[in-house]
């Protein structure tokens, strides 16, 4: 993770041409220029100059920021506003007794007690032994429900499931700006690669899948759903099911899930209008900025209500956990890996 200061040329390229504001759910609520990248850039570009100080009120307007990248992908520059924001956020985090404390809470009784409680319920089997061998990465996840369902798919395209007891992927931690705690993560992750030496790793959470691809160049991270599709694994329900699905902002192989969804028999999906634009999640925990957050949150569930669907599926742990949150018992909420396993 680079210094604020070494993104000033990054910062500086921004052309404030205003894309951003089209794609930013909460400057669409807002209509805050601080709240969106191209004003986010003015404010951190008085920072590294020195005429303003890192302060709470600043860190609040970074806190809005979803995460979602939907400004990088419009971005004429391909400003990386994600890692900007972590770096910014991280110069806060260095001083701020407020966000080391939350870092600590999170980190030692959600990440860690939390996990490990329901993980004694997870639903865990032995893989079968196959040539192919792959790790899976279930991260929090994975520790809480099992490997059941992922062990099951992939022992029917021939592939052996090794499942080592790895810790979080380190995500809340970036996003916080907590890099002590995101680099013992890394590391965790890192020394289990090593010690079983497979390169190749499976996941099925979509925020885990884009930060692990970011720890090594030397090993290939799969979402579980590009295996399914590769090895054409024949899927029939056993009941007819209608769902919808939500495509989480992490996931890049969405290709790979719609053409599950479009080739899985007695599956009827139902294309949800805005599918893919962000459930809100981030703003779920900043109970002061509900207002703001409960407005995407409403959005997502008037679309899902108005598909027709009374199962949403997913493939991340956070949109999971927000998509029930604000269900209001409309509509069931299943991880598609999960969903698969249980209902073929």
């Amino acid at each position: 993770m680079k210094h604020l200061a070494e993104y000033r040329e990054e910062i500086h390229s921004c052309s404030k041409c205003g894309l951003c504001q089209s794609v930013c759910p909460v400057y669409k609520i807002t209509g805050n220029d601080c709240t969106v990248s191209r004003g986010m850039f003015i404010m951190l570009k008085g920072l590294i100059r020195g005429d303003l100080k890192m302060s709470r009120k600043l860190n609040r307007y970074l806190d809005l920021c979803l995460k979602c990248g939907a400004c990088t992908k419009f971005c004429p520059s391909d400003i990386d506003v994600v890692d900007i924001i972590a770096s910014a956020k991280a110069e806060y985090f260095k001083n701020s007794v407020r966000e080391k404390l939350i870092s600590f809470i999170q980190k030692n009784f959600i990440f860690s007690l939390g996990v490990n409680v329901l993980k004694n319920f997870s639903r865990n089997i032995k893989s079968k032994k196959f040539e192919k061998k792959v790790i899976y990465f279930g991260g929090c996840s994975g520790r809480i429900k099992g490997n059941r369902a992922v062990v099951k798919l992939l022992n029917s395209c021939n592939i052996e499931v090794i499942t080592p007891d790895f810790k979080c992927c380190g995500i809340p931690f970036y996003v916080r700006g907590d890099m002590d705690n995101f680099c013992k993560f890394k590391e965790n992750y890192l020394e289990v690669i090593q010690k079983y030496g497979i390169k190749d790793v499976v996941t099925t959470c979509a925020s885990c899948e884009k930060t692990i691809k970011g720890f090594s160049d030397e090993i290939s991270v799969k979402n579980i759903f590009e295996y399914i599709r590769e090895n054409k694994l024949n899927l029939k329900l056993k009941k007819y099911k209608k769902v919808t699905f939500h495509k989480p902002c992490n996931i890049d192989n969405y290709e790979d899930i719609k053409w599950i969804l479009d080739n899985t028999e007695n599956l009827e999906y139902i294309e949800m209008q805005d599918y893919d634009k962000c459930c809100g999640l981030n703003g779920i925990s900043k109970f002061n900025e509900y207002k703001i957050m409960s407005k995407i949150f409403q959005s997502k569930f008037n679309n899902i209500v108005n598909s027709g669907a009374k199962t949403v599926l997913t493939s991340c742990l956070g949109c999971e956990a927000a998509l029930r949150f604000y269900s209001f018992a409309k509509y069931k909420v299943e991880d598609f890996t999960e969903f698969l396993e249980k209902n073929i």
